[in-house]
């Protein structure tokens, strides 16, 4: 399989945490992302992904965080991940728009795509954050 003129045997491969509260989209991701030569784990709540992240010896290179979680939100999970696990790059993704996500966005390191997600767009966000 090719993504963007590399083939997914010769790229590296990095490790995506894709927390979403909605299975059949959770399932997806993580079926496209493994057959793009990703590894993956998932989460359906933010709480869950934390008791995944404290369970790993070493922590996943992107987390994909939806946004609107039930309990505790995605915002809150990906500042719990800055503050705890740094090496995490988070794209946070959602349907939402607004003041509250554009001022997260501006005080945080993290990516934001809207739902539909583009999976090729998310691919080169992948690609092209993953920096050892």
């Amino acid at each position: 399989m090719q993504v963007y003129g590399v083939a997914s045997s010769e790229r590296e491969d990095g490790h995506v945490l894709i927390v979403e509260d909605e299975r059949v989209s959770r399932r997806a991701l993580g079926l496209l992302l493994t057959a793009c030569g990703f590894h993956t784990s998932s989460a359906g709540s933010a709480e869950e992904a934390l008791r995944l992240l404290s369970d790993q010896s070493s922590p996943p290179d992107f987390a994909l965080v939806d946004v609107d979680l039930p309990g505790m939100t995605g915002l809150e999970l990906a500042e719990r991940l800055e503050q705890t696990r740094p090496g995490v790059f988070t794209i946070l993704i959602t349907a939402a728009e607004g003041d509250r996500i554009r001022n997260f966005l501006r005080d945080h390191p993290v990516a934001y795509m809207r739902k539909p997600i583009d999976f090729d767009h998310l691919l080169y966000v992948l690609g092209g954050s993953h920096v050892h």
